[in-house]
Formats: C-alpha cells, sequence, structure tokens
C-alpha cells in the first residue's frame, strides 16, 4: 500500500527566504514591541477583518457557564446542537459538524472521525484552563486548513506569562456552579505560579450530571446525563526576553453519555467513555533583531472513544486516533507598509477502531470491523502564506493562499472484500488549493469597512469513507470513492467600536460544491440492515447560503448597557432524488433566524452586575428531506413534519464582587419555562433552571 510522508523541513527553506528580505521591518519598530505585548500582526489583521466574536474567562464566569459549550452560548451567529446532554456542536452560517474548525492553542480538534452531526469535542477542554473563546464566522481554510467552511471556533488557554525578569508571583483560583434544572455540579481549581523566567499553570475539574428536567411539565428527559473530570497544565520558560518555550497537557474524559435522540428502553445507545489527552512543546520568539516572530509547535494527541448499544445483543465498539501535530510560522514586514506571514503544518493520524457483539447467552463475537478500518491513515501538510499591504493611509489589501495535501489510506476493508467489484484498499491523495483576498477601509478610527471573497476546502475524512453502523438517519455503508467539497464566500460588513457605541453589520452569499451528502443505497443488493433503509455519502450536491449577522451595543455613563444581536441564514441546495433526476430543496440544518437582546449592569470599580437576556429563534419551515428524516427534528417521522418549532428564553442574572477575589452569582434562565430544544438537537433544554455560581481567587 503506498504511503506519502510530507516532512515539514521541505516548507522550511522557502518560508525563511520568504520572510528574511533585505527590507524587514524597522528596528526601531522591532524594539518598540516585547515579545507577549498586544501588537497587530498579520494573523490579527486578517482576523479583525473578519466577523469575530470573543467570549472572555470573565464573561463566562459572570454567566456562571460550566464547559466550553455553556461558554459559547449566546455567542454571535452561534446555534449550539446537542445531541446529548455532554456534546456541544456549533452551527455556524447553516453548516455544522466537521464543516466547522474546533481548535485548542492552533490544534485540531477535529480529526479524521469528526462526524456531520454532533460533537462532544469542545468539552473534552479543561473549563478552568480556557482564557478566552474566539469564533470566526465564515471561512478560514487559508488561515486553518480543511473544514473551515462555515467557520472557526478557536479555544485559548491561559498562560503563565513567564518573564526573565519577573518577581516571583502566584494566585489560586476556585470556581463551583450548582444548577436544578440541569441536576448538575461542577467544581474547578487552578493555581498559577511566576518566578523569574519560570513559569507554570496548573487547573482540573469534576462534574456531574443527572437527567435533565425540561420545560412545560414535561418532567426529566430520559437518557440524559453525565460525569467528566479534567486537567490541564502548562509550565512556561523565558530564556531571555526574546524565546520562550512552554510544555502543555490537557486531559478531557467524558462518561455515560446517552444518545437522546436514539435511545429506547429496548435499545439503548450510550458513549460509555470519551477521553482526549494532548501534550505540545512550544516556542515563540524574535530573531534578526527582533524582526522575525516566530511560533513554532509540536505535540501529539490521542482520543478514544467506546459506544455501547444494549438491546438483544450488546454492542461494543472501540476507536482511537494518535495524532502527531507539528506548525511554524513567521511573520515580519518584507518593505514598507507590508506585513507578512508564511508558515507550514503537519497532521498524522493513525487509527484504530474493533468491535464486539455479545448475545443473550453471554457469547461474544469480535466482528471483521468495527465502525472504522483498523490502522487507517489519513494525513494533512500545509504550506500558507498571508500578506497584507496598506495601499493608502486608511486602505488595507489583505491577501491569502494555501496548498493542503490529504491522504487517506487503510488495508482491505472487510465489507468491500465481499464484493467482487470493490477496490482492495484506500489509497487516495487530494491537493487543495484555497486563497482569499480582501480589502479593510479605516473611514474613521473607530469605524471600518471590509469586504473579503474566502475560498473555503474539506477534503473527505475517514468517517465519510468508512463509516459504518446504524444512526439518525438510517445505516450508513462506505464509499470511498469521494472528493473535497470547496466553496466561495462574499461578505461585506461594517465594524464601529467608538465609545459608548459598538456595532456591526455583516452580509454574506455563499457558493458550495461537491458536498458530501446522504444518499439511497445498497450493499450486496440489499437496501435495509437491522430494519434501517442503508445510506451511502456521495459527492452529490451543490448549495447557496446567504444570510447576515448584526448587534449594537450602547453603554450609558452608569454602566447600563443594552443591545440587540441577530443572524440568519437562507439556504438552498440541490441533489439527486432516489429516480436519479434534479431535485432542489432548503438545506439541511440551517436554524431559523435567531436573536438575543441583552441589558445589564456593569460599572468598572463598582461590586454589583446585572443581566437580563432575552433569546429567540423563530419557527424554520425549510426543511429538507434529510431534516424531516432526523428525530432530532422531526420525532414523530417524516409524514407529518413540516417545520421545527421556534422557542423564546429569557433569563437573568446577577452577581457582586468583593474586592475582586469573590464573585457571587446567582442566574435564573428559562423564567417561562419553556419546553424546547435548541435547533437539531436530541436533548432538550433545561426548564426553568437556577444557577448558583462562585469563584474564588486568592
Amino acid at each position: 500500500m503506498r504511503r506519502v510522508c510530507v516532512s515539514l523541513h521541505s516548507f522550511l527553506p522557502l518560508a525563511v527566504a520568504l520572510l528574511v528580505s533585505p527590507r524587514l521591518a524597522s528596528a526601531q519598530e522591532a524594539e518598540g514591541t516585547a515579545l507577549g505585548a498586544r501588537a497587530t500582526t498579520t494573523r490579527e489583521t486578517f482576523e479583525r477583518s473578519r466577523g469575530v466574536d470573543r467570549v472572555t474567562r470573565r464573561q463566562a464566569d459572570e454567566r456562571g457557564a460550566g464547559n466550553a459549550g455553556d461558554i459559547l452560548e449566546g455567542a454571535e451567529g452561534v446555534t449550539m446542537q446537542r445531541t446529548s446532554s455532554g456534546s456541544a456542536t456549533p452551527i455556524v452560517r447553516g453548516l455544522t459538524g466537521y464543516q466547522v474548525l474546533l481548535m485548542v492553542d492552533d490544534i485540531r480538534l477535529n480529526d479524521s472521525l469528526t462526524r456531520a452531526g454532533g460533537s462532544a469535542s469542545l468539552n473534552l477542554i479543561d473549563p478552568e484552563s480556557i482564557d478566552h473563546i474566539e469564533v470566526i464566522r465564515g471561512p478560514a481554510s487559508v488561515l486553518y486548513g480543511s473544514d473551515a467552511l462555515g467557520g472557526v471556533v478557536h479555544v485559548r488557554t491561559q498562560r503563565a506569562q513567564a518573564k526573565p525578569d519577573a518577581e516571583t508571583d502566584g494566585s489560586a483560583t476556585a470556581y463551583f456552579r450548582s444548577a436544578s434544572a440541569e441536576q448538575a455540579m461542577r467544581g474547578q481549581a487552578g493555581v498559577r505560579l511566576v518566578s523569574g523566567p519560570f513559569g507554570g499553570v496548573v487547573s482540573a475539574g469534576l462534574g456531574s450530571s443527572e437527567q435533565v428536567i425540561r420545560g412545560g411539565n414535561l418532567g426529566e428527559q430520559p437518557y440524559t446525563g453525565h460525569d467528566d473530570w479534567s486537567f490541564a497544565s502548562r509550565l512556561e520558560l523565558a530564556a531571555s526576553r526574546n524565546h520562550v518555550l512552554s510544555l502543555s497537557h490537557q486531559s478531557g474524559h467524558l462518561y455515560d453519555m446517552p444518545r437522546s435522540d436514539n435511545s429506547a428502553p429496548d435499545d439503548l445507545q450510550i458513549t460509555r467513555s470519551l477521553d482526549r489527552e494532548s501534550g505540545v512543546l512550544t516556542y515563540d520568539g524574535r530573531v534578526l533583531d527582533r524582526t522575525l516572530k516566530l511560533h513554532a509547535f509540536a505535540g501529539a494527541t490521542v482520543r478514544r472513544e467506546h459506544r455501547v448499544r444494549i438491546r438483544e445483543n450488546v454492542d461494543n465498539e472501540r476507536d482511537e486516533v494518535v495524532t502527531y501535530h507539528a506548525g511554524i510560522r513567521g511573520s515580519g514586514s518584507p518593505y514598507g507598509g507590508a506585513s507578512l506571514e508564511v508558515g507550514a503544518e503537519t497532521n498524522i493520524e493513525r487509527v484504530g477502531s474493533t468491535a464486539r457483539s455479545t448475545d443473550s447467552t453471554g457469547v461474544t463475537t469480535v466482528e471483521d470491523r468495527g465502525r472504522y478500518v483498523d490502522d487507517s491513515g489519513y494525513q494533512q501538510h500545509a504550506l500558507y502564506g498571508l500578506l497584507t499591504h496598506n495601499l493608502l493611509t486608511d486602505l488595507t489589501l489583505l491577501v491569502g493562499a494555501r496548498l493542503t495535501l490529504v491522504h487517506a489510506s487503510a488495508p482491505l476493508d472487510p465489507l468491500f472484500a465481499m464484493l467482487a467489484s470493490a477496490d482492495a484498499e484506500l489509497d487516495r491523495t487530494f491537493l487543495g488549493p484555497v486563497a482569499s483576498v480582501g480589502v479593510r477601509y479605516d473611514i474613521t478610527p473607530s469605524l471600518a469597512w471590509v469586504t473579503s471573497v474566502l475560498g473555503g476546502f474539506r477534503a473527505p475524512n475517514l468517517e465519510d469513507f468508512q463509516s459504518f453502523g446504524g444512526g439518525s438517519r438510517g445505516f450508513t455503508i462506505p464509499n470511498q470513492d469521494l472528493h473535497e467539497e470547496r466553496s466561495w464566500t462574499l461578505e461585506t460588513g461594517i465594524e464601529l467600536d467608538s465609545k459608548p457605541w459598538q456595532a456591526s453589520f455583516y452580509v454574506f452569499g455563499s457558493l458550495l460544491d461537491s458536498l458530501i451528502v446522504r444518499v439511497p443505497g445498497s450493499l450486496g443488493g440489499m437496501t435495509e440492515l437491522e430494519g434501517e433503509p442503508i445510506i451511502v455519502r456521495e459527492n452529490a450536491s451543490t448549495g447557496l447560503l446567504v444570510g447576515s449577522e448584526a448587534s449594537l451595543s450602547y453603554t450609558f455613563d452608569n454602566g447600563i448597557y443594552l443591545g440587540p444581536a441577530a443572524w440568519l441564514t437562507w439556504g438552498e441546495t440541490t441533489r439527486p432524488d432516489d429516480a436519479g433526476n434534479d431535485l432542489t430543496e432548503p438545506a439541511s440544518k440551517v436554524p431559523g433566524p435567531t436573536g438575543i437582546f441583552r441589558v445589564g449592569y456593569a460599572q468598572p470599580g463598582q461590586p454589583w452586575l446585572a443581566e437580563a437576556a432575552l433569546t429567540g429563534q423563530l419557527t424554520q419551515r425549510r426543511l429538507s428531506e434529510a431534516d424531516k428524516a432526523d428525530v432530532r427534528l422531526c420525532p414523530d417521522g417524516p409524514e407529518t413534519c413540516n417545520r421545527v418549532a421556534g422557542y423564546t428564553d429569557l433569563s437573568i442574572r446577577g452577581g457582586v464582587r468583593i474586592r475582586e477575589q469573590l464573585l457571587l452569582t446567582l442566574a435564573f434562565e428559562n423564567l417561562f419555562d419553556t419546553a424546547y430544544k435548541t435547533y437539531a438537537s436530541g436533548a432538550y433544554a433545561p426548564g426553568r433552571n437556577i444557577i448558583v455560581a462562585m469563584r474564588g481567587t486568592i
């Protein structure tokens, strides 16, 4: 079987040659910026010229958030899908699952087994370690590679901020949260210590939740609840003002998460355990008389999942993904008025997958394959460049390009071995060029207009090629004949940041091509397996998504603030129907128009804070055939389903800070006690929910 291995060493000479040019940034500029200080880099300029939302640790504490999924609730342009009570999958601009890239500190959470639907990857990050979460809306494949079609959710964790001449300093934190309708309790703690060039941060958390109490007097929802624990650490060495090394570790574990949408008394589907371990070594530095800024990382991640299905037989599936990550990027100014960043990244994965079944007599059978083919491989190697150039004093050009090489491989699939015409092995290579161009015009120091044309790219992963098993829409069988999805997006918007006003407004349109969708299939002449219709994935769809996002906020001198935010996406796709004719229908999993209105009080120097938030989503009547067949959207079946109901949720929160060392928060969520699910979710949102949270710092 042919293997493809591309080394980062082949990328480095080009990267250095592009950056180390005769006309680098001036020494005066370089001396004015210390390593770790806030500066506008090429990457930051690209990101601030897009629709971006940031949720900080402080905001999360004031809202009484628990895990990363809770922190993202209410982020502009994001709808959180929850297949189970432990999952948290963002829907951004009408796309979700493996079409939205999840990351933590430049490391991809998406891997080759990331699914098209629900995921719990975000909740494997230790919540206490989170500093803030950034959401980039719209394609960001030039910056981050495959999967970033709908957007990117990037979790940034806390730093110790070690410096060569730092005085000895430290702090300790503790956080407790209790939620009545979630029947959940959570405890977290962290320690930070800096002494001279050495620094460290350690944190951990433990949580448990029972069955969710739904609104509308529906009572407890069966097949919800889970347990979790997490740990994170980071050690830093500031060897000098220009060179910082750090070693970080993340460990996240979720247990006993039932599939809320598919489970029944005689057919229980449960994720028995989901685990992630990650270790990363990072270097940040400035070289060449501080004119060249470098960032490099190398590490490994292991993710394991154990699924159990209990019916007449007890089926056990276990998957393991081992990923090796590495990357380097450098940024500088090759000539006056320009900023350039070039870099290279690589991700190499090995996948293990097994399955066994135990019948009612206790006899255990080891299956020929698991959900995926054991000992499969998946590689991504990329080279990219970003350039910003000041055409005029207030007009900036932004250009980016990325080339990604993807290789998927696997031994002989036992399922295909049954078919004489089947390919012997999976051996597919994709070359994914993608580009973007944009302009930013600073009309005033506080008002900017931006317009971008953005390319998006997603290579099919092993979940696409190999997935085998039942789900919410049918029984999926593998298909090795797939190729990449692509998109082009035009977006334009304005940003206002002029106290007391803050506002943004974006409109966008995306053309999507070669979308991988589920279509009716057969295996060895059969059209059903285990009583479910057989479906297979194909590049059989094109699509159009258009929409807008708007937000407005005003803060009075007395600390009172108020303002709305709203977003909507309209989508349409074309695919072949059962007879092979083109069928145009609404795009799948696109929520109805959503909005939130906040009014609150937060005055610097004052201990009290308060907020009321009214969140609503309109009924979605534009449903695809796949939506109607999805029990998360249409639990009573497709025959009578013509809409997914909207909802309204009113929540109020209040808190008090005592000398910045203690924050007490009390929240009343879903005051209307509405029975609803966020869009495409299997688990209900909690009913009337009282949250008590406490954050202590010493």
